[in-house]
């Protein structure tokens, strides 16, 4: 693939209007590929962790969340979104004191953004919040807590909040199961007054939240359910349930540390663990498949620790592996900070076949451990070293599939499409990053999540705010793209290195960690 001398220009204020606006210059110190066409960057948007799209009274709306709470914009131009309304639930948190709710959930139904608390939000001294974890503690300090909000998006120009704030012993994500009836709600890392959960290593294995389930159908008067679900999930250890996706069967995928997990939330189904048929419920759920991934070239980078960041099982018939039903194949993320940069976390493809039934997850320990099948990997130093960013934050995080395209955030290295058409050969078909050249102006990539809008890819990172692109062809034919490894233009070896503080610099922005913010 050509290289090409990037022209360096004023970088854009904002994107250009008009629903098929033409492609912008990319910033300085930008690289992209061929395939991608940079469209442009939404102005004061930074500090954002996601967003979804949704329609509300015939107006196309993105809802977005991050460090200053939750925001709207309006998307009826896909490429100029227009802010709406900003919205910080809490009193009690900085303006920009929101943490981390860092997979946003939205109930389309009712209009209503599900939005997780962590403990380590603001700027609270840890050392001083005893309690984290504790159900209804009386004795609990105000600034201590975890949980979720609910806020009524039904007038995006006037975001609100839905009954009181939901107090759980966990709060990294909150996400919905059984039509948004019930939210699932998981991590992060554990404290000691979480000890009776099981023996723990602080770091180690063991050391984390499980899943927290709460009934949403009256939303401003929720319950939660006393005892936590998805335990013993590493190797027969309670550990972090870091997050849940809902697939199209209606199986809620928890990912985390120990691997990825499958329960069903309703039906008749063979429990594992007393080998009966018996009904499966929100709050009493039967584990059906799921387990640990192996390392090597296929698989995790870390089996060790194998802390899965989030997955998706997509059955629209798009995704295929030769000698594996479609149904069969799951897509994860795998977090892990590991240096140098290509023993950093990447993205997984597996076969769950031989962990139908859950016994594989069930009966699985230490000494004989259960692994599900890989079936190929990508990280973008590993399998693209041309196309690397020389910032050296290095680990796969969010990703969104349309079709059988993957648009994946992946922090410091921005940007990657991958075609997985063809599960067992995970191609990367684009990729954009920033190696900025101002902090305040021009920052490193810091990508956190992406959204699909037909050819359109929104970019939600936390220190350059919305970016979007165009997918040549849209994610439909990423099939039919070439493999590219090469950047288009060279980094600027005198760009400045991440910023210091504004992300992970510091490293208390990791998942697993339990830390002050």
């Amino acid at each position: 693939m050509r290289r090409a001398v990037l022209v360096l220009a004023v970088l854009a204020g904002a994107v250009g209007s008009g629903a098929s606006a033409s492609a912008a210059t990319p910033p300085p110190g930008a690289a992209i590929s061929d395939s991608l066409e940079y469209i442009g960057r939404v102005p004061n948007s930074s500090r954002i962790v996601e967003g979804k799209f949704d329609t509300v009274a015939g107006r196309d709306v993105l809802v977005t969340t991050g460090r200053y709470g939750f925001r709207t914009y309006d998307v009826t131009d896909e490429s100029d979104p227009k802010p709406l309304d900003t919205f910080q639930p809490s009193r009690i948190l900085g303006e920009n004191g929101y943490w981390q709710d860092e997979d946003m959930e939205l109930d389309l139904r009712r209009k209503l953004i599900i939005g997780a608390l962590d403990p380590r939000h603001d700027d609270v001294d840890q050392v001083s919040c005893p309690g984290i974890g504790t159900l209804g503690s009386k004795n609990r300090n105000p600034n201590c807590r975890s949980g979720f909000f609910i806020i009524s998006y039904a007038d995006p120009t006037n975001l609100k909040q839905i009954g009181d704030f939901v107090d759980v012993p966990a709060g990294h994500t909150t996400s919905c199961v059984d039509g948004c009836n019930y939210v699932w709600t998981g991590g992060p890392a554990r404290r000691d007054d979480l000890a009776y959960l099981g023996p723990f290593t602080p770091g180690g294995r063991g050391d984390g939240r499980p899943i927290w389930v709460t009934n949403i159908k009256d939303p401003a008067h929720p319950e939660t359910f006393s005892k936590p679900i998805d335990l013993n999930r590493n190797d027969g250890a309670t550990d972090y349930s870091h997050d849940v996706d809902v697939d199209a069967n209606g199986i809620a995928w928890v990912s985390g540390r120990g691997g990825l997990r499958g329960f069903a939330t309703s039906g008749k189904w063979r429990d594992p663990v007393t080998d009966r048929v018996r009904p499966a419920k929100p709050w009493d759920p039967v584990l059906v498949a799921g387990g640990g991934l192996p390392g090597g070239d296929n698989g995790v980078a870390q089996p060790q620790t194998d802390f899965i960041h989030n997955a998706a099982r997509p059955l629209n018939g798009k995704i295929h592996a030769s000698g594996v039903p479609d149904a069969n194949i799951a897509l994860m993320t795998e977090e892990d900070f590991t240096g140098p940069c290509d023993q950093g976390g990447r993205i997984v493809a597996a076969d769950i076949t031989s962990s139908l039934g859950g016994e594989g997850s069930t009966n699985s320990t230490p000494e004989h451990p259960f692994r599900m099948t890989a079936l190929d990997s990508f990280h973008p130093a590993r399998n693209a070293p041309e196309s690397q960013s020389p910032n050296e934050e290095c680990s796969a995080h969010y990703f969104e599939v349309s079709g059988s395209t993957l648009g994946a955030a992946w922090y410091n290295q921005g940007l990657r499409v991958i075609d997985a058409s063809n599960a067992r050969d995970l191609r990367q078909v684009g990729y954009y990053y920033v190696n900025g050249t101002d902090p305040a102006t021009n920052p490193s990539s810091l990508s956190w999540d992406t959204a699909w809008r037909g050819d359109l890819v929104y970019l939600f990172d936390m220190d350059r705010g919305i970016e979007i692109l165009r997918l040549k062809g849209g994610p439909s034919a990423s099939a039919t793209l070439a493999t590219v490894r090469e950047p288009r233009a060279r980094p600027d070896r005198l760009a400045k290195v991440p910023v210091a503080g504004s992300g992970l610099t510091s490293g208390s922005l990791v998942c697993p960690l339990f830390a002050a913010q």
